[in-house]
């Protein structure tokens, strides 16, 4: 017999002298490449992959090394590589991927490089996410780690990813095609013994043994997954999913090929056709599923477009998106689309923004108004000066918190894996009991009740309860313009009976300001321009738009909740609140804040001016608050640093019973932690730096696309449009993917507490065994799939449907 190679299991040539101990046997390889696969995994410490796999390697090819010094370069890594500090974040995926346990090899195969700091690895999407410190460790040196173990990897690539997915979906097909056709003769001459029972004849023969081959060709072609996951698990030394199902197979298998050889005795081909074409139904239905969360971040990457049209000195040149820099001027045409965020400098035109605000109509802006990254030009030619490079706008951004919230892992997730594993080590146990009480009982029906037991239980059920809904929900809140951070606060915001709004910049918005000179020599507008220009919260914002860039503002100092100070032309000023900005009382201010509109001064040595902020109302706050009280929320409060007659007036306006102006943050803090004290959570929606202290306390906060980036990283949601209706809507999402997760669970658990019962006192037949199983994982995927229910085009991940 021909020796196959131990690393890819090709033949190996005659006298191969290709040899290494692995696993205390010495191993024959067919080629240096596998030899020396196999020598880099033994070297790294990593010789329980080859106990892990549960199918071959590939066979290495060689691969141009050199070539992968490129991806040293910071031109090209400036389209894949994300810079954290002194870190840098890297999504590869990798080609050849056979099994889990090859993600794993390489996960654990980097973690090892020196310089490497972190690894996560996805199983289902066969990427890696590695973030590693670039003075220590080179990207090509990690993608040449990953070729030294005979695999291939690459920066991100959405369109390789879809075509990966859509090869998946390919195999699945093509499995649940054959089973599907195999199984249907099996099933005629299962029914007719039924019907017409004639042990002995000649087309009952005849019938079992061609049922016998069809069988046999469903457990070596569709249901092979089936046996590869449980051996999988063994090796592990664990009780996995499919351990039982595979034992209930085999068991099934092997007594209906005895009973056919001696032609006497029940078979079962007909229970085991159908479990293994609905078990097919079942996982691509759940993988329709998981595939739905991945397709939205492919399709964000697929917005942006590959090349620009740059204006330079000599005319326009055609380039990579890319190799645009800061200050870049591009011409972009009607019905092509803004390559990254800046702003308008020659011509007007509309631009369809709903794939980042939500706004359905087409948003006109002129020169000098900001464009974003990924809107469409509707209308006419404008020339636009590029302002962030493409991995820093609002695109990228999108696709860096999607990612983070997927990879979050809610409790529900591993409540249903943890119930999963302990109800497949009781199914053993009840089995087993069963087949000892049936041989005591009836004799004759020990191995159909023992096959029954293995064959109706669906731990399935209980570990896609809460998967499948998580990622279709955080699906469903991107549709809505609700950006997910950490899925973790998903039950929170579905359960809290109390919010907490912050005032400026939440509920209202500064729209236009008005100066009113205290000492009229001074500069007044450019001097607060150039104090505001670092930041972004509303307040800044309203100065933005009167900003000349006359004067250039020093040693910038934000305080929390009261203003900022800086140093212009080398004198100090302030700018926020009359008593931050002020040593004494001053009538004039006093007289100003009388209107009710919020007053800011700014002061040097005296008061120089007052700007009054006149703050209109956020599109949906009234609907918001409504809305929520509907959805039984019981409590709703409004804390500002604002005066409290206007934090008040608003309140009343909005229907809010509690209203608190003039809190600091660490008041706003202390009245959240009260509330948490009596076992309520809160959920806070906020937008500045001071409220960061209080979203990172609240049970589930929310932060706007408008507020600061401190806000937004100590929140666990991200509203991308301006309407404030959109978080009533993710609330009932929320709730809504809550209840199916419980749902889920619940029909998990009442199914398999009944029908295991059922099937130990011999009431279910292994054929119907096998259709409850199917059954029960089909209706935990459909109910979670109703989450993709289709909404209206309001936000970025609409835009996006096909």
């Amino acid at each position: 017999m021909e020796e196959s190679c131990f690393h890819c299991a090709l033949p190996v040539p005659r006298e191969a002298p290709w040899k290494l101990f692995v696993a205390g046997k010495e191993r024959v390889f067919c080629c240096p490449g596998c030899h020396g696969v196999a020598q880099a995994i033994l070297k790294a410490g990593l010789e329980d992959y080859y106990r892990f796999r549960d199918t071959p390697a590939e066979r290495p090819e060689p691969l141009a090394l050199e070539g992968l010094a490129l991806f040293d370069r910071p031109d090209v890594q400036a389209a894949f590589l994300r810079q954290e500090g002194e870190a840098a974040e890297v999504r590869l995926l990798l080609e050849r991927i056979r099994c889990p346990a090859c993600v794993w090899l390489n996960e654990q195969h980097l973690r090892r490089l020196p310089g490497v700091l972190e690894v996560a690895g996805d199983i289902a999407g066969h990427t890696l996410k590695v973030r590693f410190d670039p003075e220590r460790i080179g990207l090509s040196a990690i993608l040449r780690a990953v070729a030294d173990l005979g695999y291939r990897a690459h920066p991100f690539d959405p369109a390789h990813r879809r075509r990966l997915m859509e090869d998946e979906k390919r195999r699945n097909g093509e499995r649940l095609l054959f089973a599907g056709l195999i199984a249907m003769p099996v099933m005629h001459f299962s029914l007719a013994t039924y019907l017409m029972p004639a042990a002995g004849e000649l087309w009952v023969v005849i019938g079992r043994y061609t049922a016998l081959i069809a069988c046999l060709a469903l457990l070596i072609y569709p249901g092979w997954d089936i046996f590869h996951g449980a051996l999988r698990d063994l090796r592990r030394g664990r009780l996995g999913m499919d351990v039982p199902i595979a034992l209930g197979l085999s068991l099934a298998f092997g007594a209906s090929a005895l009973a056919t050889f001696m032609q006497e005795g029940e078979v079962y081909f007909d229970a085991i056709a159908m479990f293994v074409f609905f078990v097919l139904a079942a996982r691509a239905f759940e993988l329709r599923g998981r595939q739905a969360a991945a397709r939205v971040l492919d399709r964000l990457a697929r917005i942006e477009p590959r090349t620009a049209r740059r204006l330079t000195e000599k005319g326009e040149e055609e380039v990579a998106v890319v190799d645009l820099s800061e200050g870049d001027r591009v011409l972009v045409a009607p019905g092509e689309t803004v390559p990254a965020d800046g702003v308008v400098i020659e011509g007007e035109s509309a631009f369809d923004e709903a794939l980042l605000s939500g706004e359905s109509e087409p948003v006109a802006r002129h020169p000098g108004e900001e464009v974003a990254g990924g809107a469409v030009n509707i209308a006419q030619p404008v020339v636009v000066e590029v302002r962030r490079l493409p991995r820093d706008s609002a695109l990228g951004r999108i696709q860096a918190l999607l990612m983070r919230a997927m990879e979050s892992r809610p409790a529900a997730v591993a409540l249903g894996d943890r119930a999963a594993r302990l109800f497949v080590a009781g199914v053993f146990f009840i089995a087993l009991a069963a087949f000892l009480w049936a041989l005591h009982q009836a004799p004759s029906e020990a191995l159909s009740r023992t096959i029954a037991v293995l064959i109706v239980t669906c731990p399935c059920a209980l570990a896609l309860a809460a998967p499948v809904a998580l990622a279709l929900g955080a699906s469903r809140l991107a549709r809505l313009g609700v950006i997910p951070l950490r899925m973790e606060a998903l039950e929170a915001l579905a359960t809290a009976r109390t919010v907490a709004f912050d005032k400026t910049g939440t509920l209202t918005r500064g729209e236009t300001l008005e100066i009113h000179p205290l000492d009229e020599p001074e500069d007044a507008w450019a001097i607060a321009c150039a104090l505001e220009r670092p930041f972004s919260h509303p307040i800044a914002l309203a100065f933005r738009a009167r900003d000349g860039h006359r004067l250039r503002a020093e040693a910038v100092r934000q305080v929390p909740g009261k203003g900022v100070t800086g140093e212009v032309a080398g004198r100090t000023y302030r700018l926020g609140r009359p008593d931050f900005a002020l040593e004494t009382a001053d009538p004039r201010i006093e007289a100003l804040e009388q209107s009710g509109h919020r007053v800011l001064v700014l002061a040097g040595d005296v008061p120089l001016a007052a700007f009054v902020l006149k703050e209109e109302m956020r599109p949906g706050a009234e609907e918001l608050a409504r809305r929520l009280k509907v959805q039984g929320i019981r409590h709703i409060a409004l804390l500002s640093g604002d005066q409290p007659g206007r934090v008040e007036a608003l309140a009343r306006t909005l229907g809010i019973p509690e209203a608190r102006g003039g809190m600091a943050p660490e008041d706003k803090l202390a009245w959240i932690r009260q509330r948490q004290q009596g076992g309520g959570q809160v959920i806070m929606v906020g937008d500045g730096v001071n409220d960061a202290p209080v979203l990172a306390a609240a049970d589930a906060s929310i932060a706007l696309a408008e507020g600061t980036d401190l806000a937004q990283r100590a929140s666990d949601f991200f509203l991308m449009k301006g309407d404030l209706a959109s978080l009533a809507k993710a609330r009932a999402v929320a709730r809504k993917t809550r209840r199916i997760i419980a749902q889920n669970l619940t029909w998990a658990l009442l199914y398999n507490l009944s029908m295991v019962p059922l099937a130990a006192m011999g009431f279910i037949p292994p054929w119907a065994a096998a259709l409850g199983m199917s059954a029960s994982s089909l209706g935990v995927v459909a109910n979670a799939m109703r989450l993709r229910e289709r909404q209206p085009r309001m936000s970025l991940i609409a835009a996006l449907q096909p």
